[in-house]
């Protein structure tokens, strides 16, 4: 059986380790986790190289790394949890979600969870027609329904959660909920801190984290990129990009003509109707040119990342329903429309990392082997 977990690890820290480590594995189970690549769902840049976390991964606990594509990383929360676990089930064997949660049992987000949607979407409606933004009208949706379990979701982990317990139920997959050694955004607790706090403290992350993991971004360089990239651009072309939708193409547009900064854009920008996290991912496809259908189509390819000390036996058990690509010559092969978005994605990264590398560097790296 595979033991599947969603991930981001930016970076992979000590309580990444943790969660990898309490999994009742027995000898014939494995861990596969699916990981947001150069862009993360936060809609930024990730804080570090793609190939670096995926072998911290592989080297503290996972057997095989595979790349959530760019498309899904940069997609709202449960459009991520589900083309990941849409993913984790295409190995074509049996499968188990774990993710960490910050509660002691799963009871109250499984509730909310099964909670139809036609039941959910009267409430929905009415809280955005008060103006709330759409999660905070989830939100209040669910509170109406559910109003004890409800506040679960105040936790953006539990969110997380609740995303891929709903789609584990559509498709019938067991889930598993590891609590969580520190709440988000906390403050550092022994040797655990959250993975926001370490990208805020780089000086601090030996500490926190197991193995060392670079280059780290540029986040001025950065800055100074996705803004360049947006201000070349014809707004007009914006409609057509994911996570454009009521107008906010219109938005952006205006709002590129007077910023002086990213964070100064999205000021702008917002409104009460989005969230910052909905507004970054928004702009980010912009910059990306991601087009509006990626998101919806269904993972083409398993992109390897890292294969740990028992990666080679579970590739060979494996009865894969999508192809499993070890190169970007292979996705590239398989599936050109997203690997070229891919390749974007890290050529620009890697442009704007502390230690810049010319482009093409899907090409040259493979898979990194985390053998014992």
């Amino acid at each position: 059986m595979i033991y599947a977990v969603i991930s981001e690890f930016n970076p992979f820290h000590n309580g990444h380790r943790y969660l990898l480590s309490s999994l009742p594995k027995k000898d014939g189970d494995y861990t596969v986790c699916i990981m947001s690549g150069s862009f993360v769902q936060r809609g930024e840049p990730a804080a570090f190289d793609k190939w670096s976390r995926a072998a911290a991964a592989a080297e503290n606990g996972a057997d095989l790394v595979v790349e959530l594509p760019l498309p899904f990383a940069l997609s709202d929360g449960d459009r991520f949890a589900a083309k990941g676990v849409e993913m984790a089930a295409s190995f074509g064997l049996p499968v188990t979600m774990a993710f960490g949660t910050e509660c002691e049992n799963l009871d109250g987000l499984s509730a909310l969870a099964a909670i139809d949607e036609q039941a959910l979407s009267a409430p929905l409606r009415a809280a955005l027609e008060h103006g709330l933004s759409y999660g905070e009208a989830r939100q209040r949706a669910y509170e109406t329904l559910l109003p004890q379990e409800s506040a679960l979701l105040r936790s953006p982990n539990n969110l997380l959660a609740l995303g891929y317990i709903r789609e584990c139920l559509k498709r019938g997959i067991p889930y598993l909920g590891i609590r969580r050694t520190s709440p988000h955004d906390s403050a550092p607790q022994g040797s655990f801190a959250s993975a926001s706090y370490i990208r805020a403290h780089q000086e601090q992350m030996a500490q926190f984290c197991p193995i060392s993991q670079g280059p780290a971004l540029d986040s001025r360089a950065a800055e100074i990129g996705i803004l360049s990239l947006l201000k070349a651009k014809d707004p007009a072309l914006f409609a057509g990009y994911a996570n454009i939708s009521e107008g906010l193409e219109n938005r952006i547009g205006a709002a590129l003509t007077k910023a002086t900064g990213l964070q100064n854009l999205y000021e702008l920008i917002k409104t009460k109707r989005y969230s910052m996290a909905k507004l970054r991912r928004a702009v980010m496809a912009c910059a990306l040119e991601l087009p509006r259908e990626l998101p919806l189509q269904p993972p083409p390819y398993l992109h390897l990342l890292a294969i740990g000390p028992r990666g080679r036996a579970l590739l060979r058990e494996a009865k894969p329903l999508i192809p499993i690509a070890g190169s970007g010559k292979e996705c590239e092969q398989i599936a050109p429309d997203f690997f070229q978005k891919e390749r974007l994605a890290t050529d620009l990264w890697n442009s704007w990392s502390k230690q810049p590398l010319p482009a093409g560097e899907e090409y040259r790296r493979g898979a990194a082997r985390c053998f014992e």
